[in-house]
């Protein structure tokens, strides 16, 4: 730039001198041949000087900026790599992962015997892909660790090879004092340059151990599917010798037990893991059912003396008993310890209910059946084949079969069932189990063990679903006779329209869930359910938009459990009807009014945006939509939407609030509920006034709550001619001091008013605490003021009209 500015200078000087000459010598030549040469030859060395002089400045502006790149960039790898990665706990956590790998294989890769188990099978493959999950957790981890260690190292590389930093200066001072920029810059880099190289090693190392792990998890993961699906294409084919032959291979059954309970507690482990949010909801809704009970009772103790019932009398079993065999539903694919453990406790709970409410022989009935699905269901948690399981098997077939059998024979006891229906579960697990019998003796065992447990837990399921119908009948028959009415705490359910039987939809889930239960034995279940799951979650497409039918199914929960959620605030927020005993303990209750409003809407428009975004439909097209409708609504819905925004600006700038007493016309009351399209008052006669919002915030409201609730009010009397006001004036003093309800504070008042014809009236008036209280305190003042002036023997005016004759006119009146 300096040379640029030398040569402006020596151009204007030398175009100034060039002038002076031309106008001294006009009569001579302009100029010269040589000296048009040398300033042609001065212009282009000052221009080639002048672009080398702007590109160096260029290249001394770019250096400046690599190099500050350089050691900010090296100083966030520094941070990075300061934090470094543990890779430490992840080979620790990899090291466990590996452990149990090798106990899951063991049976099916390693002691196999001479036949895969198919209960081993499934364990071992849920325990693989619950790894393999583990696995690929870890591997997007050290993916992303990996992705940015490679972006530091490159973008250090990319800035360090550019061009501009290989320009040097002319000047001899310049240059030095670039060379030494570099020379610090490279002495800061050099090290996390080297840091970085080895981290990516290291962490390239740990890469490959995981995605070998991975590779071999997923290639046994195969194999087991190849084992199953062998195992299901012949299940009739004998998979042992005979039972009473010597058998080939004999593991020790010690280690059996011990690897069925290892991969017993890893599966459980895992799955726990995984829906642990599942499991909460599970207990909740147990508790939930629990609650209800338990409240039910008290209401039918309160309003009937046959409390007497299997429902109220455990209602804690009976809780456990409904919601964990209808809630078991909601974990998909449940491992068997976990459907064991259900069906136990359940089956437990109802030998508590049905001590003391059934005959002796069904309650000896229910105890066998318990008992020998507990054994059943110990015998499935085994895993591995062996001959001592094999007899436990066709033991417990045996005892099953004659058990269903004798039942079936006692043909006299069978009038003691009201539902005979049972009878029919019964006599196909008896069938099942001497078929199982059959099987094992023959050396059929998959087969044999998934009937026999088929066959036993279908018989518990069913006396489950059995009596949770029944105790649902008679919950229904108990609420419908304590709640008359609807009612705020149980979400306004109109329990005599729901009936006093559970609805028929009711008992095709219990039957559907008999099903799942019944068929989640066999592997061959699995070729029913995988095409209905491939159908909800594979991929459909309407023009230009992608959805599936298991977003869908997550879009409709998500709004009714938004829907839900609103309703549950507002019903922990609301009020029960006024009731003027109850004002004391109201008083000193948290109200948050009209905010549960906003806090509803807050729910519902989060739940709406949220169930839209996992359907996958943008923000955008939803604004569109909601534009589109806002045309309908300009046209059609004027009304609604005028209730919809009064009910915002009610919420907002609260002229009245829940807990309000206010007047409107006629109508008094006190405030229930702010809904979005409407408010309902609980008028002082016990009927709720329901009012569109866009009514209420339009109407002259009196509101008594914002001025604390106090009110004046008056009494006027009429007392006759000759009382001694002033004595009368002192009794109502003393009246109105002795009531409790007045605020003596605000000053009270007795005026005489007016002399009628026949009395002097008087004014009195005072101030009450509560407006809702004005007819209670006013009748309690007249009682006072009646007795008081009775006893000083103080008249009141009581209106009347006299008649007077002449004597003349009344004899010419007579006959």
């Amino acid at each position: 730039m300096r040379s640029t500015y030398l040569f402006l200078f020596l151009f204007y000087f030398v175009t100034q001198s060039f002038i002076t000459v031309s106008a001294q010598t006009k009569t001579t030549d302009s100029t010269s041949s040589g000296f048009v040469a040398k300033m042609e030859s001065f212009f282009k060395e000052s221009a080639k000087t002048s672009q080398e002089d702007v590109s160096e400045d260029r290249a001394l502006i770019r250096q400046s900026y690599i190099i500050e790149e350089i050691k900010a960039m090296g100083q966030q790898a520094h941070t990075f790599l300061k934090k470094g990665f543990d890779t430490v706990q992840t080979n620790n956590r990899l090291n466990k992962i590996l452990a149990r790998h090798k106990i899951a294989k063991d049976g099916v890769f390693e002691n196999s015997g001479t036949a895969q188990s198919s209960r081993n099978l499934t364990v071992s493959y849920n325990i693989l892909n619950a790894l393999s999950i583990q696995v690929k957790g870890y591997k997007k981890d050290v993916d992303r660790y990996q992705a940015k260690l490679n972006a530091y190292r490159l973008g250090l590389d990319s800035l360090s090879s550019d061009q501009a930093l290989f320009i040097f200066p002319k000047d001899s001072a310049e240059l030095v004092d670039y060379v030494s920029r570099l020379r610090i810059v490279a002495m800061d880099i050099s090290p996390i340059i080297d840091q970085l190289k080895q981290r990516t090693a290291m962490i390239h190392r740990h890469q490959m151990r995981i995605n070998l792990e991975l590779m071999q998890l997923e290639s046994d993961m195969e194999e087991i599917q190849f084992f199953q699906t062998s195992i299901s294409q012949k299940t009739l084919d004998r998979e042992f010798v005979n039972i009473w032959e010597p058998s080939i291979f004999d593991r020790p059954f010690s280690e059996i037990i011990y690897y069925s309970y290892t991969k017993a507690k890893i599966l459980s482990y895992y799955y726990l893991s995984s829906y642990w949010g599942r499991f909460i909801l599970f207990f909740l809704s147990t508790l939930l059912v629990s609650t209800y009970i338990i409240s039910l009772r008290k209401k039918v103790v309160d309003h009937s003396a046959s409390s007497s019932s299997m429902l109220l009398s455990h209602p804690i079993s009976c809780g456990i008993l409904i919601g964990f065999g209808v809630a078991q539903f909601i974990f998909p694919s449940p491992p068997f310890i976990l459907t064991f453990f259900i069906l136990s406790i359940s089956t437990f709970m109802l030998c508590l209910i049905l001590k003391n409410s059934i005959t002796k022989y069904w309650l000896t009935v229910v105890y066998l059946f318990l008992t020998i699905f507990i054994l059943v269901g110990l015998d499935n948690l085994i895993l591995q084949p062996s001959r001592a399981e094999r007899w436990i098997i066709f033991s417990l077939a045996i005892c099953s079969s004659f058990l269903g059998l004798a039942i079936l024979l006692h043909k006299k006891r069978h009038k003691e069932l009201k539902e005979e229906w049972i009878l029919f579960p019964i006599a196909l697990m008896a069938a099942i189990a001497f078929t199982s019998a059959v099987l094992t003796l023959f050396g059929r065992f998959n087969l044999a063990k998934a009937m026999l447990i088929a066959g036993i837990t279908s018989v518990i399921v069913c006396i489950i679903f059995l009596w949770i119908i029944r105790l649902v009948n008679e919950g229904l028959e108990k609420a419908s006779s304590v709640y008359q009415n609807q009612e705020r705490r149980l979400f306004y359910i109109n329990y005599n329209r729901l009936g006093k039987r559970a609805p028929t939809f009711f008992y095709g889930l219990l039957i559907v869930g008999w099903f799942i239960i019944f068929g989640r034995n066999f592997y061959e279940f699995k070729f029913i359910t995988d095409p209905f799951r491939d159908l909800l979650q594979s991929d459909h497409q309407i023009g230009s938009y992608h959805f599936s039918f298991y977003n869908l199914t997550i879009f409709l929960v998500i709004i009714i459990i938004s829907t839900v959620l609103s309703k549950i605030v507002s019903f922990f927020a609301s009020d029960a009807p006024w009731n003027s005993r109850e004002e004391h303990h109201q008083q000193n209750r948290f109200k948050i009014g009209s905010w549960i409003l906003l806090i509803r809407i807050a729910i519902i428009v989060t739940g709406f945006f949220l169930a839209f975004s996992i359907l996958g439909i943008p923000i955008q097209q939803i604004g569109i939509i909601i534009g589109a409708l806002g045309v309908g609504i300009g046209f059609g819905l004027q009304t609604l939407v005028n209730n919809l925004v009064s009910g915002l600006i009610i919420a907002f700038e609260k002229p009245v609030n829940v807990d309000d007493q206010i007047e409107i016309g006629a109508v008094s009351g006190k405030v229930k509920s702010i809904g979005f399209r409407s408010s309902v008052i609980s008028t002082y006669n016990g009927a709720d006034l329901i009012l569109p919002n866009g009514d209420l915030l339009n109407a002259h409201v009196l509101n008594w709550t914002l001025s604390g609730g106090k009110k004046r009010s008056s009494i006027t009397l009429e007392v006759k001619y000759g009382v001694d006001l002033e004595r009368t004036k002192l009794l109502l003093e003393n009246i109105i001091k002795a009531e409790g309800e007045i605020l003596h504070a605000m000053g009270s008042g007795i005026q005489f008013t007016q002399v009628s014809a026949q009395a002097v009236g008087i004014l009195v008036y005072f101030w009450i605490r509560s407006s809702k209280n004005e007819g209670t305190i006013k009748s309690n003042i007249f009682t006072a003021i009646y007795r008081s002036f009775d006893a000083e023997n103080i008249e009141l005016a009581v209106p009347k009209q006299e008649f007077i004759l002449d004597r003349k006119q009344a004899n010419e009146k007579k006959p």
